[in-house]
């Protein structure tokens, strides 16, 4: 695979692409979208189940992704493109779903470990009514350790998080192996750190707008879920962006 480096003007661009893939078939993208929503709640609403989600959402994205394929050549987008991840590929798929959920494992304890006493500190004093000057006092002392916990916990899932973006595409385009395909994501993020960071500013603002909503629905992930129908189009079109087969040799 050959890596490009792209100007960060790309980062909006892949967005706009992303928007034009979804009016295609805005309806079918919505529907898409919405039952995997509904199914994930389900999956976590059950004791130990929710992690079934997190090993299967590579194969989601996928079929997703097969979908954007789809109808960037002319093709019309099904509901069947849902099972495509599961269909081809889907033990490697999984794996990858594997990496991620022991990387998170593994940020939740290194932040327990370093923000301790003072994550729940500051979550008892958030959670036990009205602030009193003495939680107060106590927010306060415990702040520096609770930031340095999230510091800890970036520095390990943003390069998690890179590594896993790209990874089912190039497994399922592709037929890497998982961790070929996690190198080679992590890697072409690294390559495009200004293009990535213009396409994060262009998502964080529209789910900043919709945190409120997100919070008086209970449901803190919404607004991602709200922005996925063009998200998943537009990983697809940075996808198709970034990666090119190297020329068979002679």
């Amino acid at each position: 695979m050959i890596i490009r480096t792209v100007s960060a003007s790309h980062g909006w661009r892949w967005i706009a692409l992303g928007a034009t893939i979804f009016r295609r078939n805005p309806a079918l993208w919505m529907a898409l979208i919405a039952i995997l929503f509904v199914g994930s709640r389900v999956l976590f609403a059950l004791p130990l189940v929710g992690v079934i989600a997190v090993l299967v959402a590579p194969n989601f994205l996928a079929g997703l992704a097969h979908g954007a394929q789809a109808l960037e050549q002319g093709k019309p987008l099904r509901l069947g493109y849902l099972a495509s991840g599961f269909l081809k590929s889907a033990p490697q798929l999984i794996t990858i779903g594997g990496v991620s959920l022991i990387g998170q494992f593994l940020m939740v304890m290194a932040m327990v470990l370093v923000g301790g006493e003072a994550i729940g500190g500051i979550s008892k004093a958030l959670t036990g009514g009205p602030p009193t000057p003495e939680a107060i006092d106590a927010m306060r002392a415990a702040l520096p350790r609770m930031m340095m916990a999230v510091i800890v916990g970036i520095g390990i899932s943003l390069p998690l998080v890179m590594a896993a973006w790209f990874a089912p595409l190039l497994v399922f385009f592709d037929n890497l192996s998982p961790w070929s395909a996690l190198v080679l994501s992590l890697w072409a993020c690294l390559k495009n750190a200004l293009a990535l960071l213009v396409y994060g500013v262009a998502v964080l603002v529209p789910m900043m707008v919709l945190t409120p909503l997100s919070l008086a629905l209970h449901q803190p992930d919404l607004g991602l879920w709200l922005l996925a129908p063009v998200l998943v189009p537009s990983i697809y079109a940075s996808y198709r962006d970034l990666f090119q087969r190297a020329p068979a040799p002679a």
